[in-house]
Order: C-alpha cells, then sequence, then structure tokens
C-alpha cells in the first residue's frame, strides 16, 4: 500500500513538473521538423519549376514525396497528441506499436537527409540554376546537423571505452 502511494507521489510530481517542459520541448522539436520538411518540399518544386537539369538525377528521386509524407505525419502526430488525453508525450510513446512506426520512419528520415545532402552537395558543385540561397541554407544546415551527430557519436564511442577500460565491463 506503502509503495502504491510513493508511485502516484511520483507519477503526479513528473506530472506537474518534468511533463510541460519536456511536451515544450517535443513541440519545438516537431515545429522545426515541420518547418524544415516544408523548406526542403519548396526547394525541391522550386528547381522542378525552373526546368533544372539537377531536377532528373537520381539523387533526388523520391526525396519530395518523402519530406511530404513526412510533413504530414509529423503535423498529424503532433496535432493528434494535443487532442490525446495523455498529460505528457511520454505516455503517448508506451504504446510499443506507435514507438516502432515512429522509430522506422526516423531511420528512413535519417537516409533521406543523407540522399538530401548528396542531392544538395552535387547541386552546389555541378548544377548552378538549382542552387539558391534556400539550398545552401539547407545545405549548410545538415552539414551542421550532421556534424554534431558525428561528433556526438564519437564522444559516446570513446565514453563507452573509457568506461568498459576503467570498469571492466
Amino acid at each position: 500500500m506503502q509503495k502504491s502511494i510513493k508511485n502516484k507521489e511520483v507519477l503526479e510530481l513528473i506530472e506537474k513538473k518534468l511533463c510541460p517542459v519536456y511536451n515544450i520541448f517535443i513541440y519545438f522539436i516537431y515545429g522545426i521538423s515541420i518547418l524544415l520538411n516544408i523548406l526542403i518540399i519548396i526547394s525541391l518544386f522550386k528547381v522542378e519549376k525552373i526546368n533544372c537539369n539537377c531536377s532528373n538525377i537520381p539523387e533526388k528521386q523520391y526525396l519530395k514525396e518523402w519530406f511530404i509524407f513526412n510533413a504530414i505525419f509529423n503535423l498529424l502526430f503532433l496535432i493528434s497528441f494535443l487532442l490525446s488525453d495523455k498529460a505528457c508525450y511520454y505516455y503517448l510513446l508506451e504504446n510499443s506499436f506507435i514507438y516502432v512506426i515512429i522509430f522506422v520512419i526516423n531511420i528512413i528520415t535519417f537516409i533521406q537527409l543523407i540522399r538530401l545532402l548528396s542531392y544538395l552537395n552535387i547541386m552546389r558543385s555541378k548544377c548552378e540554376c538549382g542552387y539558391g540561397n534556400l539550398e545552401a541554407f539547407l545545405f549548410w544546415y545538415f552539414i551542421i546537423i550532421f556534424s554534431l551527430i558525428g561528433l556526438l557519436l564519437v564522444m559516446g564511442i570513446i565514453l563507452g571505452l573509457i568506461g568498459i577500460i576503467k570498469f571492466g565491463f
């Protein structure tokens, strides 16, 4: 009996103190994601509209369609969370089916972002007609993001190796 009272108190504390901050963070991340998807879609439509030679290279295949899907998915998921009775975004991920779907979509999005970066690099080096300010912004934004991800991965591996060496795991 005493244990369930403590668990309720801990859950209430989490919902009052941590969930509002966590939810604001999730709103911010989903908002940035939707905005970036829209910028990518605008860029890809612009390249097609000006009838640039770069609009037909294999690196661009299915990028526009994926980012349209991703923007719609993120928007619908954010709206479904806002309309749900869940107090915290974390509770929405307790459903393993939703968690797996989000995980798979995030992996595919990561792969598509690498393809987009490759496409933007080709446009930057070989195609002047479609490479404008928006494309330059997206290119450098993703270079910085992927550099930070790489740095975090290297730091994680180093810290993991230090933990293995120091503690003998």
